[in-house]
């Protein structure tokens, strides 16, 4: 059985972590490139007129989450998270691309764009852009 104690010296402390044998931890791009890419995916697919660009952002992203799963699987590399939401977003982007060519209606995006055109045109007008 074990007694509590005073803390130990700071300096003992200090001695203890610069001897650990850890080395730093690092996010892996492929990661965030598959979120990133699978964000763009589910975010265009409701549109008509970006399932091209829908169908080509969830491709790339399957393939970089493949990367991504092999980077993450060491040690000291982190991300793995960002792999799991990439291949979330990448699949269901997907699914809504292949339901809308399957004959459902899934482009209900489309009567978003005057609102979203407005918002656009309320923000440049305030900042004065060209």
């Amino acid at each position: 059985m074990t007694s509590l104690g005073a803390a130990p010296q700071e300096d003992e402390i200090t001695r203890l972590f610069e001897a650990s044998p850890d080395r730093p931890v690092r996010t892996s791009a492929a990661s965030v490139s598959a979120f990133l890419l699978g964000l763009v995916a589910i975010l265009t697919a409701p549109f008509t007129q970006a399932r091209g660009l829908a169908l080509l952002a969830g491709g790339m992203a399957l393939v970089v989450v493949v990367v991504g799963m092999a980077a993450t699987s060491r040690s000291h590399v982190a991300g793995r998270a960002l792999v799991a939401a990439g291949l979330f977003l990448a699949l269901a982007a997907l699914v809504v691309i292949g339901m809308g060519y399957a004959g459902f209606d899934t482009t209900f995006g489309d009567g978003l764009v005057p609102t979203l055109t407005s918002w656009l045109e309320t923000l440049r007008s305030t900042f004065r852009l060209p």
